[in-house]
């Protein structure tokens, strides 16, 4: 298994997992490789916008907290423990928000719900 490394620096410790190195580029999850593109490009995409929201979160308290902030201190932030917890329910209900439509599926055909006349269906002998 090959060594995480952070080039992060900072004060606090950190942690890295260990992780697999695997042949991911030839390697697709549904019937559909075009579908497993799209999924990635959205969780790649849904992960860069949760960073986004969590940095503007920390350039806002700094901002209440201080009047200024500067990279250093948006790097050195650590969340009080109440805020760690608003934090993570907040990126919950983003991650749902994203992937729930998936979990919700339809089966229903497109239109099958809608009442229909019978004199208006052509029917086919």
């Amino acid at each position: 298994m090959a060594r995480a490394k952070s080039r992060l620096r900072t004060k606090h410790e950190t942690y890295a997992a260990e992780f697999t190195v695997a042949d991911y580029d030839r390697a697709y999850f549904t019937k559909d490789p075009i579908v497993d593109a799209l999924f990635t490009s959205l969780t790649a995409l849904t992960a860069n916008v949760w960073s986004m929201q969590r940095r503007m979160h920390v350039v806002e308290t700094l901002l209440e907290k201080n009047g200024s902030v500067t990279r250093e201190m948006i790097e050195q932030y650590q969340p009080t423990e109440e805020e760690a917890k608003q934090i993570s329910a907040a990126r919950d209900d983003f991650v749902s928000e994203i992937y729930d439509p998936f979990q919700q599926m339809g089966d229903i055909a497109y239109g099958s719900s809608i009442d229909v006349p019978e004199n208006m269906v052509s029917k086919n002998k």
